[in-house]
């Protein structure tokens, strides 16, 4: 079994501010491909567990009744309320962390987890939705992953020079240890083992600023990390994606993939 990754609750706190602008954007197909799979028809309740700042709760609050969006990190929830205000009323906005997870918060009928699962204790969030879940309720995984291919050709180095700075992170090098069982292992270990990908494939155009946001949007990249090599990355990104950009902005390929696990 892997060991969680220990949980320090502000790791995000210094990222927050970028997050929205740095992290490619779930594609709205994927979001109606994952209502409409698991038959949303605006009376259900929504838990979304580890909500950074909101897109998922975001997205779904047209599709639900109502919802819960949770979040160890001050920060977060406050850009998260700040995202839904006057958009989606039907979210409620709560401090707290999958460890804060219980019967009090009554049922729920979708649990979503959008590029945070690895930062919990897997198999006792597993366990926790299992108590929380409706029979026929789903737990939805959202992540997002590009191309390395001709038609990116900046990609490839951009990840390689993030990697560089981030190797020594140990959450980073806990993930990518060969002991690290991956989340559809840990998922057909438990209550939630029938599982379902979905994806949407796009080419969209990013700004080079919002890249340069991407590498403060990780916490592995922090500047309480790095210190003044935060700078140095900074830089030398900067100087990568303008060698490949046209008019401030580049071409990059994103799969917006969601994994469905039910009972």
């Amino acid at each position: 079994m892997t060991t969680p990754i220990p949980f320090i609750p502000d790791r995000f706190k210094s990222n927050a501010a970028h997050y929205l602008s740095g992290r490619p954007a779930y594609s709205p197909r994927l979001i109606r491909r994952v209502a409409e799979s698991c038959k949303l028809d605006g009376t259900q309740r929504l838990l979304d567990v580890g909500c950074g700042p909101g897109q998922l709760s975001l997205a779904f609050s047209s599709w639900v009744g109502t919802g819960v969006a949770l979040d160890p990190e001050p920060e977060m929830l406050r850009i998260a309320a700040d995202l839904g205000l006057g958009i989606a009323p039907n979210i409620e906005y709560r401090l707290g962390s999958s460890y804060d997870l219980s019967a009090e918060w009554g049922r729920f009928q979708l649990a979503v987890i959008g590029r945070a699962f690895h930062w919990m204790d897997r198999p006792d969030t597993l366990a926790r939705l299992d108590q929380l879940l409706d029979p026929a309720g789903a737990v939805v995984l959202f992540a997002t992953s590009h191309a390395d291919d001709a038609s990116t050709p900046w990609h490839a180095p951009y990840r390689a020079l993030l990697d560089e700075y981030a190797q020594t992170d140990p959450a980073r090098e806990q993930r990518k240890s060969d002991s690290w069982e991956s989340h559809e292992t840990v998922l057909l270990k438990s209550a939630f083992n029938a599982l379902e990908r979905v994806s949407i494939i796009e080419k969209r155009r990013v700004a080079l600023d919002s890249l340069i946001a991407r590498v403060l949007s990780m916490s592995s990249l922090s500047r309480e990390r790095l210190g003044s090599r935060l700078d140095e990355l900074l830089a030398r990104a900067r100087q990568l994606l303008e060698a490949h950009a046209v008019d401030g902005s580049l071409d990059e390929r994103v799969e917006s993939i969601a994994l469905i696990a039910r009972r």
